[in-house]
């Protein structure tokens, strides 16, 4: 237990930054993308409520659907 003012982050602060999140519209589906470090936009989550959608390859975790160049 740790009794001091600062808050959490400052105490145990990470030297990584949080990626860029954001709803996408893909194939006519909202979806929850992200952005790594190298440059590559994935997909996080898909929000629908049709299971079938779950079934679809293109809508697979992890699966990159652009490329953003800095």
């Amino acid at each position: 237990m740790l009794y001091t003012p600062l808050a959490m982050e400052d105490i145990f602060s990470s030297q990584t930054e949080t990626p860029w999140m954001g709803e996408w519209w893909i194939d006519g589906r909202l979806c929850l993308v992200r952005r790594d470090a190298d440059g590559y936009v994935r997909l996080e989550r898909l929000l629908s409520t049709d299971p079938q959608d779950f079934l679809d390859n293109r809508f697979q975790p992890n699966r990159i659907v652009a490329t953003i160049l800095f």
